[in-house]
């Protein structure tokens, strides 16, 4: 068959959903946003596309919607859309849905306009294209990585490559699954399209191996060995040009990595998480994180177990996830995701969603093989077209490519190019084409919606979580603009919550408790509204109802730092004891037994007291004897309780009333003085940065925290967590994370907070 205009569209068409790859976040804070939409409408055009030429792809529409993969996938689909009448958040499910229904179309779209087409001009003109961006993309990544090594140190380095793809894990999953078609390019071209394809394969590996991603890793090393087990099964005269030109470049290029790295690592002061691609490797380990994928893996297979018919509804496995980590994570974190997607389809839509999902890649690998074995067309097109498929189900068995646009459309074009040679079928449903034309506006116009209300709601994001941890200064009357979809933020807190730190800052705190009474049900396990809620009543003194909701968030929660220090706060207002105690005990029965905990704990009954008596002393000197590392938070505490230098606390005193007054600069120059009185207490220099900070002087306030992270008593990682959100303020989102990553390795409690909230997935 020879090529025709319908075949130049279909590529076109291809190339069009490629070019999310290169959609930056336009103004948002994460690119997703502006991809989801640009992939939506670009979905929705080409329906419309088909319809006006409809006597054209009347065929085509009539025997993709006959695939039995189109009917499992239509199936996932409809009983997605079915879960939002019992999901834990109906409008999450919302929001995820629009991405599915527009993946679902994607793989729709392009498989309609590849029927019936000359197939190796296709798959030639696709795998042409796809080189090219896996040339720019690699491109990008050793650009970027080598200008970033210029001001940053190497962690920093590596997770600063994300300006497409949202994140670094991403951006190497991405350059993963372009990869097997350079492969192709290589193997069927002529010289000059072979060394094209050799010199992007050497880049894109190159790029890949730098990214320290060790999914891809494994998902490379997959790839090759799938690839030389179909050339041995079924074209063994192409095994020697395969060595030569494929495996040869591609270890050269590994090889060229770990050099680079190497360099890299050499010119570093300190040893980071990331480092060569031979220690990386050596790395490979599922559970090597505290929250690891294992306990990831389990906790969703759990879920799922115990609601096998519906699971928690589309999308919400990140709400149905929280009680799992009561006892288990610092702070607010939520894991999002399962770090595999075959069990979270599980968890969100029970057996039937779970069985659709996972039978879409077992009817991939069904007709791989069929068609291997009958000898069906040219084996390295299906070899290759399976590949990428491989590529993304190791990155969905690892990670999360379900909510990633350019992973979809990946995963969405490789699927239908492993279709193309199904048998075609005489069933021949008149109906077909208008339930696809009908479909098509029906869903993609209500996705279409819910991607531009995201969108401009991260585009607010950026500003409001930004502030999530600091005193808010964007103007309420921005923040109200925030959209009802989606009602949760990338963390999972609710927006209107965000809104009514706002409100709380203007004094407006009637309108502050009811949009948290409004947003009750948004994240039922998170209890932060309960968080927000007692801080209000506590403006307004109304400490029985401020510790009620303490009270609640703390049970909750009891490995919140910020959830605790509520509740010893409302505790010793109310002069109980008990509760005190309780508190204590409830933190150390979840394995929070740290300097913080106790420090809390003292000072909460040494209010109670008015003073220190025997047994609080007591308390206070097995407490430093425990954390003798820990003398910032516990040397004022240990001042205080044995009546401390008078000249210091009255200065404390002073620095401290300033600040609540927000006179910041005069409080700064307190600090600056106590610091010289007291050398030895690094949180001194401490204060002066939080001074700045809090004044918006983010220049003074780095300053000030890399002299206290300089100290030689510093170990709590404060400092760095604050210096990372002065360079967030500033825009230096890379040195922003390489500060959160200090912070998180000295054990600061909302280090891990920002660092799944800015640097990670």
């Amino acid at each position: 068959m020879k090529p025709n205009l319908s075949s130049f569209i279909a590529i076109l068409a291809s190339v069009l959903y490629l070019a999310v790859y290169f959609i930056p976040d336009m103004g948002g804070s994460d690119v997703m946003g502006a991809q989801w939409l640009y992939s939506s409408s670009l979905s929705l055009g080409i329906v419309a596309f088909i319809g006006l030429r409809y006597k054209v792809y009347e065929e085509a529409i009539n025997q993709v919607l006959s695939y039995k993969f189109t009917w499992v996938f239509s199936l996932l689909v409809f009983w997605a859309i079915g879960s939002y009448v019992y999901a834990i958040n109906p409008t999450e499910t919302l929001v995820t849905l629009a991405r599915l229904i527009t993946t679902y179309f994607v793989f729709l779209n392009l498989s309609i306009l590849y029927y019936n087409q000359d197939r190796a001009f296709l798959f030639t003109g696709i795998a042409y294209a796809i080189t090219a961006f896996l040339f720019f993309d690699a491109i990008y990544v050793i650009k970027g990585f080598s200008a970033n090594l210029r001001t940053m140190d190497l962690d920093a380095a590596i997770l600063g490559l994300n300006k497409y793809h949202g994140n670094k894990n991403v951006t190497a999953a991405t350059l993963l699954i372009l990869i097997p078609f350079a492969m192709y390019i290589i193997m069927s071209a002529k010289w000059l399209g072979k060394i094209a394809g050799i010199f992007a394969l050497i880049l894109g590996t190159f790029g890949l191996f730098l990214m320290n991603t060790r999914s891809t890793y494994v998902g490379f090393a997959l790839i090759m060995v799938l690839f030389f087990t179909g050339l041995i099964w079924k074209k063994r005269a192409a095994l020697k040009p395969a060595l030569l030109f494929v495996l040869l470049p591609a270890v050269l290029a590994i090889f060229a990595s770990n050099m680079r790295l190497k360099l890299a690592v050499a010119g570093q002061e300190n040893a980071g998480g990331y480092g060569t691609v031979t220690k990386r490797i050596g790395d490979i380990n599922i559970a090597s994180e505290q929250n690891s994928r294992i306990h990831l893996w389990g906790t969703a297979a759990d879920y799922a177990l115990h609601n096998p018919v519906l699971g928690a509804g589309y999308g919400n496995w990140k709400l149905a996830s929280i009680p799992y980590e009561r006892d288990r994570a610092n702070e607010l974190f939520v894991p999002y995701h399962a770090h595999n997607d075959f069990i979270e389809m599980f968890a969100d839509l029970g057996l039937v969603g779970g069985l659709c999902f996972a039978g879409l890649f077992l009817l991939l690998l069904y007709y791989t093989v069929q068609f291997l074995n009958q000898k069906r067309g040219d084996e390295l097109m299906v070899i290759i077209a399976f590949l990428a498929v491989t590529c993304y189900g190791v990155d969905a068995l690892l990670n999360f490519p379900a909510e990633r646009t350019a992973m979809q459309t990946m995963l969405s074009l490789a699927a239908a190019l492993v279709l193309i040679p199904l048998d075609k079928t005489s069933q021949n449903l008149r109906a077909l084409p208008f339930i696809y034309l009908i479909a098509g506006a029906a869903l993609l116009i209500p996705a279409i919606y819910i991607a531009n209300e995201t969108f401009e709601s991260l585009k607010i994001q950026k500003f409001v979580m930004g502030e999530v941890n600091a005193d808010p200064k964007m103007a309420t009357i921005d923040v109200e603009k925030l959209p009802d979809i989606p009602n949760l933020s990338s963390s999972t807190l609710p927006m209107k919550a965000m809104l009514s730190r706002y409100y709380i800052r203007d004094k407006r705190f009637d309108d502050a408790l009811r949009v948290l009474k409004e947003s009750e049900n948004d994240n039922p396990f998170l209890h932060y509204n309960d968080f927000l809620r007692t801080s209000i009543y506590a403006s307004l003194n109304k400490m029985d109802s401020a510790h009620f909701y303490a009270k609640r968030a703390f049970d909750a929660w009891p490995r919140a730092s910020s959830y605790y220090k509520n509740m010893i706060f409302t505790s010793a207002k109310l002069k109980d004891t008990n509760e005190i105690k309780r508190a204590l005990q409830v933190s150390l029965d979840v394995n929070n037994d740290n300097a913080l905990t106790w420090n809390q704990y003292l000072l909460g009954m040494f209010e109670v007291k008015q003073g220190a008596d025997k047994n609080l002393l007591a308390q206070l000197e097995t407490t430093l004897k425990k954390f003798p590392a820990d003398t910032a938070i516990l040397n004022p505490t240990k001042n205080m309780l044995r009546g401390g230098n008078r000249d210091l606390r009255g200065l404390t005193a002073k620095g401290n009333a300033l600040f609540v007054k927000g006179k910041y600069v005069q409080a700064a120059a307190i600090y600056k003085e106590l610091s010289q009185l007291d050398p030895g207490n690094f949180s001194h220099l401490e204060n002066v940065g939080i001074c700045y900070y809090a004044g918006r002087k983010f220049s003074e306030s780095l300053f000030y925290f890399a002299k206290s992270e300089q100290h030689p008593g510093n170990n709590t990682g404060k400092s760095a967590y604050f210096a990372g959100m002065s360079q967030l303020s500033t825009g230096k989102k890379a040195d922003a994370c390489a500060s959160f990553n200090r912070s998180q390795a000295k054990g600061y409690p909302d280090a891990a907070a920002a660092i799944a909230q800015h640097c990670k997935k």
